[in-house]
């Protein structure tokens, strides 16, 4: 291992503790933790780009098709969507939202309304406080580009670093990704995978609460298994979290923060503005006086 992959692994270690998922562990690093059996709810969000595999993971999820998956990365998502059920013994509501970094509305216009999913995040009981225990950030295995870093920095921008510790990384596609190294000749190994991923994906991966691999395809019990694999996961964030949610008095910090580094932005940008405006009118009064004289 050359000096870049080892600091790439350093930086992702440097996450937190339970950043691996049971068996699924970078290098030999494993955590476990019991099964939460308090709380028969499960309340999730997914984000990500359109094309990503978002609804066909809720509906992999739910065990039924509820939300429309369009080929080829088409948008079929505008708004957030809510469908809720019971699997596993576990009362589930998942609730699909609209593409990130979606240039066909305004960016602000999907902020909005992708924030909107944390308030509809309450359970089907109707009696714990609204919020998410875990948002699903799905990607899509491959080749990873400086549009992820952008997307990255925009998931912070709507829900703040407060999101990370209530958020795993579902690596999507993964039958396609499979296939294609096999077609290449090489052996498919989660591990190498994760640390061919450069930098600042370690970095943010490594900050989030856990990752997996998740291939939409499945079906029967390969699908159960992979669900159950991923349920394992919420209930040990949700451990880890000691039951909390990200709530809407979370959100609303990080809206009124993101607020104010706007604010700032915009008088400082439109103060120097302002101020060469100035500047400006004095050279010309300047000028206009010694030709005067």
């Amino acid at each position: 291992m050359d000096k870049f992959d080892q600091r790439k692994m350093d930086k992702f270690n440097q996450g937190y503790v339970n950043s691996f998922a049971i068996g699924q562990g970078y290098g030999d690093t494993f955590v476990r933790v019991p099964m939460a059996s308090h709380n028969n709810d499960i309340r999730i969000v997914i984000l990500g780009k359109t094309g990503t595999g978002k609804s066909a993971t809720g509906n992999s999820i739910l065990d039924k098709k509820e939300f429309e998956c369009s080929p080829g990365g088409s948008i079929s998502t505008w708004s957030c969507l809510k469908r809720e059920t019971k699997r596993f013994e576990k009362n589930v509501v998942v609730i699909d939202t609209p593409g990130l970094q979606e240039v066909k509305k305004p960016m602000h216009a999907i902020r909005s309304e992708i924030q909107k999913s944390i308030e509809m995040a309450y359970p089907i009981s109707g009696i714990a406080h609204p919020g998410p225990n875990v948002f699903l950030l799905c990607l899509k295995m491959g080749r990873f580009t400086a549009e992820d870093e952008t997307l990255f920095q925009e998931c912070l921008i709507i829900f703040g670093e407060e999101m990370l510790p209530f958020t795993i990384v579902v690596f999507t596609h993964e039958d396609t990704w499979e296939s294609d190294m096999e077609y290449s000749g090489r052996d498919p190994k989660h591990s190498e995978y994760m640390q061919s991923l450069p930098l600042f994906a370690l970095e943010f991966i490594g900050k989030c609460r856990s990752h997996i691999c998740f291939n939409n395809r499945k079906t029967g019990l390969d699908m159960d298994l992979q669900v159950q694999l991923l349920f394992k996961q919420i209930e040990d964030a949700i451990v880890l979290n000691s039951g909390n949610v990200y709530t809407n008095e979370i959100l609303q910090k990080v809206v009124s923060r993101e607020q104010f580094k706007n604010n700032i932005s915009y008088w400082y940008t439109n103060g120097k503005k302002m101020l060469n405006s100035v500047l400006a009118v004095g050279n010309v009064f300047l000028f206009w006086r010694n030709f005067k004289r």
